[in-house]
């Protein structure tokens, strides 16, 4: 039968061991049972049990039995209100306790009292396992977790088996949290000076930067970014949150703290409020939002382009919905009616939709506040110019159009324009990369010193950035003899491998078009720096109107009419040539591609510039501005009809601006007033 210790009672008492009888055992703790039996049934210990019997009584001899000591369970200043899920162990550990057990609880679980858990004492006293930020750990098996969680340094913890530990620092430096835990003496003015670290201003410090640097929340909770905290400063580290979403809480108190800030300059503005938004979708098209953004001149006069909401749109993007959206954001910062702007946007049609809806809420006419944002109208002239597709361009019969349009598919496909730009996209791996920059030196090796290139990467062209395909053309024809070399190695690869294959009456291996063609030859590259040239005046218009306007030019909304213009006027010089040309005059006629895609520009810009229209603040920019008042009057002077709409959309405009107010008599020349002053009056009520 198995041996059972009998339990101690005193410090004095003289341990035995007892051998059951051959009855069956009733299932009771060990005194229960020794009780139950007679006195002359115990008999004296076995050799086996010697060792531990001597040892019992040494200590009992000598004073405070050790092994009892480490066998003790403490309890002492549990809450098991706090803990519902876990008891005391049924028995206490059959070995010496753990060192960790100075500094916590040994419990179990209620429901699996086999498995043990580990409770700081520091945490649960501070709630912090309450707070679901750790403190409880699985020590079935191993105490390491546990021992790892003491041994952070942090309040309540740095510990070791040996005590309170002092952590390290590079070139002997200590914190001051740490100077007084090793018992140094600091100086009060000293401390004072040092002391008090702000937590609350670090956190907003460390969240300003975690969201202008477009960082992942879970960056403050790294273990090397901690490491680095820790380093500089240890009341730093521990003023980090531990957890994701305590930062997304922080962040979302930061922003409610900051709105009614955001609202109190947006109610200063000595300007109408105007409004961009426009969607954006996550990576994997999970979730979409729209980016809302003010713009409005503050109380000192300054223009501002505030951000002030990201709201998520679930769903279709109908213009109802965007409209709903919109409309939320306007009601909360309190942009009312008589407060709201104009609003710049895409082109894209349900954003008309969504200006329709908010105009009959906000009760004004939908096209006059309705602008267009300018560089994205010309980025679609100039894809026009690469893929445009309209019929009139053509200039042939009904019958004729299928026809011309096919010849114009295959040409974008695999004429120089095409070609050039497959083998721009096929630069994608780092061997094709290392293999264009190879031929680059080698083209500079047949080139003058004075002459040679630095090694340049491609630039890839993409249909909504703003010209790129622009970019493209000059970095390819600037870098002609590297794309030369380059198609050159493809195309003789190919001929050779379809060559093999030939021979062994095998398929021809898959490769790109370009590949089995001439590559580009000289005439090739004529073409390509005519459509860049044709290209270049859509660079400089998008340059000019894509700023913020912040010294009154580049992007200012009175420079639109005669960057249009600008643009019109360009392409127009550029197909003049072409107007009476034969393409089918005979075999050496040119080729109507350039033709066919200038007038498809031509009228993409024309139908955007008839568009202006639509607003009567494009033209009242321009007559307000001292430089360009008498603009339109020169370019259009022989388009009467266009300058009597204009001046008429202009003084409806006016009038929604005017003051009401009876004018005052005056027997001598007033000195005009700002509200007297149309011109001043309008700039000031944020038109312009």
């Amino acid at each position: 039968m198995a041996k059972r210790r009998l339990p101690q009672t005193s410090a004095r008492s003289k341990p035995a061991a007892s051998q059951a009888n051959a009855s069956p055992p009733i299932p009771t703790f060990e005194l229960q049972f020794l009780e139950s039996q007679a006195e002359a049934e115990i008999v004296a210990p076995t050799e086996g049990s010697r060792a531990g019997t001597v040892a019992t009584t040494e200590a009992g001899e000598g004073g405070q039995d050790e092994t009892n000591s480490a066998l003790v369970e403490n309890f002492d200043g549990i809450d098991w209100a706090r803990l519902p899920d876990f008891i005391k162990p049924l028995a206490r550990s059959k070995r010496p306790k753990s060192w960790i057990f100075q500094y916590g609880y040994r419990v179990v679980e209620r429901h699996a009292t086999s498995r043990i858990w580990f409770v700081c004492k520091y945490c649960h006293v501070h709630k912090t396992i309450d707070a679901g930020r750790g403190g409880l750990f699985n020590i079935t098996q191993a105490t390491t977790s546990a021992a790892t969680h003491l041994s952070q340094p942090k309040p309540g913890h740095n510990l070791t088996k040996d005590g309170p530990k002092l952590a390290q620092r590079a070139r002997g430096q200590l914190s001051l949290r740490q100077a007084f835990d090793a018992g140094l003496d600091v100086q009060q003015n000293t401390a004072n000076a040092f002391g008090n670290f702000d937590v609350e201003g670090f956190r907003t410090a460390t969240v300003m930067w975690l969201v202008n640097r477009n960082h992942p929340l879970s960056e403050l909770t790294t273990p090397d970014f901690r490491e680095m905290m820790r380093f500089a400063n240890p009341e730093a580290e521990a003023a980090l949150w531990v957890s994701n979403t305590s930062v997304s809480t922080f962040v979302m108190r930061l922003f409610r703290s900051i709105r009614p800030q955001v609202i109190d300059t947006l109610s200063g503005s000595v300007s109408k409020i105007h409004v961009s938004f426009d969607g954006w979708t996550t990576k994997g098209g999970k979730r979409g939002f729209f980016g809302v953004v003010a713009h409005f001149a503050d109380a000192a006069g300054i223009i501002r382009d505030l951000p002030i909401d990201l709201p998520e749109l679930a769903g279709a993007h109908t213009g109802e919905a965007i409209a709903k959206a919109i409309s939320t954001t306007l009601s909360a910062y309190g942009i009312t009616s008589d407060r709201l702007g104009y609003f710049v946007l895409d082109n894209a049609t349900n954003n008309d939709t969504a200006i329709a809806a908010l105009a009959r809420e906000y009760e004004f006419e939908s096209a006059h506040r309705r602008l267009r944002c300018s560089c994205h109208t010309l980025n679609l002239i100039g894809q026009a110019i690469i893929f445009g597709t309209n019929k009139d361009a053509y200039g042939n019969t009904q019958e004729q159009y299928n026809t011309e349009e096919q010849y114009m598919r295959e040409w974008r496909k695999d004429g120089p324009i095409g070609v050039l730009v497959d083998v721009i996209n096929y630069i994608k791996t780092p061997q094709q990369y290392e293999l264009f920059r190879g031929y680059q030196r080698l083209a500079n090796n047949n080139l003058p010193a004075e002459g040679r290139l630095k090694v340049l990467e491609p630039v890839k062209p993409v249909v909504t950035r703003w010209n790129s395909y622009y970019a493209a053309f000059e970095r390819a024809t600037k870098l002609q003899a590297a794309y030369n070399l380059y198609a050159e190695h493809h195309i003789n690869r190919v001929i050779l491998e379809d060559a093999h294959a030939a021979q062994r009456n095998n398929k021809r291996p898959d490769a790109p078009n370009w590949m089995r063609s001439t590559g580009l030859r000289a005439a090739d590259w004529a073409v390509i720096a005519e459509y860049q040239d044709c290209l270049e005046p859509l660079k400089y218009a998008t340059k000019r109107l894509e700023g913020r306007s912040k010294d009154g030019k580049y992007g200012a909304i009175y420079e639109v009419i005669p960057v249009f213009e600008y643009v019109l006027s360009k392409l127009e010089a550029r197909a003049r040539p072409f107007e009476h040309v034969d393409f089918n005059a005979h075999a050496e006629a040119p080729e109507d591609h350039l033709n066919v895609n200038l007038r498809a520009a031509w009228s993409k810009a024309n139908d955007y510039y008839n568009k202006l229209d639509d607003s009567p603040a494009y033209y009242a920019a321009v007559c307000l501005h001292p430089y360009y008042k008498n603009y339109c009057d020169v370019a259009w002077a022989d388009k009467a009809d266009w300058l009597t709409s204009a001046n008429a959309s202009f003084q409806q405009l006016w009038a929604a601006y005017k003051p009401q107010r009876a004018r005052q008599r005056y027997t001598t020349a007033p000195t005009a007033t700002m509200t007297e002053r149309p011109v001043i009056g309008m700039v000031w009520s944020g038109l312009v």
